[in-house]
């Protein structure tokens, strides 16, 4: 289904692109190949979104770990959505409480889905005043049954790593923090609401249940949120642990 379904809009994607290079093309029509490829995106996203619930629900989704350098994963991260909050005029910090390591056991790609849908709704939902980034890493022993979806030695160390997101947005009224984790729930204004499936939450918490973790919630209406989830990612060896840190890292 994930080939049928991706492979006619990857080809109008491919296609959308190609035609965007011709030099002899009038405004009208660069700016209706722009509506065509900003349509796609979205309905690729809203597939993958949909297969990937698909794929949890029917306990078909699995993780892989393997070592990546997570400073680095983290920067790719942060510089996107600096790019964003710059569009929107609203400023962008990146905290680093503690010094991070070089190189830990994740699946990347589902870490950088669950970081990229909180900062992404953070930026999104906020008009006025900024998004914040905070991860903390501390060291910690990790039992080898402590976490099901890794494999790991016993007494193997590890990082509790917290990662935090916290915006001055629209917030959420405290009647709905039950809701945000169901599929095709969407709680924000109405402005908001169109721009978005109602999927990422759900997914997100899920993937980050796969984890070991869960992620959890505080929200003012008016006022803003704060999202945050702690992982145990093993620390390979010959990679940089962490240790306190004489002052904060900020980028932003």
């Amino acid at each position: 289904m994930s080939h049928e379904l991706r492979t006619p809009l990857n080809g109008i994607l491919g296609y959308a692109q190609i035609l965007k290079l011709e030099t002899n093309l009038t405004e009208h029509q660069k700016d209706s190949l722009n509506i065509i490829y900003q349509c796609g995106e979205q309905l690729l996203t809203l597939i993958d979104d949909i297969l990937d619930l698909s794929k949890i629900e029917a306990r078909k989704m699995e993780l892989y770990p393997k070592e990546l350098h997570l400073p680095n994963v983290l920067k790719s991260v942060v510089e996107l959505f600096q790019m964003r909050a710059q569009q929107k005029d609203i400023s962008f910090t990146y905290e680093i409480i503690s010094p991070l390591p070089e190189t830990v056991m994740v699946d990347e790609k589902r870490l950088r889905q669950v970081l990229c849908n909180l900062l992404g709704n953070a930026v999104k939902f906020t008009d006025q005043g900024g998004v914040k980034f905070r991860v903390n890493c501390t060291t910690r022993l990790l039992k080898a049954d402590s976490r099901k979806s890794i494999s790991v030695p016993p007494n193997q160390k590890s990082l509790s790593c917290r990662f935090e997101i916290e915006d001055t947005g629209i917030g959420i009224d405290s009647s709905q923090l039950t809701n945000i984790f169901l599929p095709f729930q969407q709680v924000s204004d109405r402005a908001h609401a169109t721009e978005g499936s109602g999927l990422g939450l759900a997914i997100s918490q899920k993937l980050v249940q796969l984890m070991g973790s869960e992620i959890h919630v505080r929200s003012t209406l008016g006022a803003g949120s704060v999202f945050w989830f702690d992982l145990d990612l093993p620390v390979v060896s010959g990679g940089q642990a962490p240790h306190p840190a004489s002052e904060r890292r900020i980028v932003g």
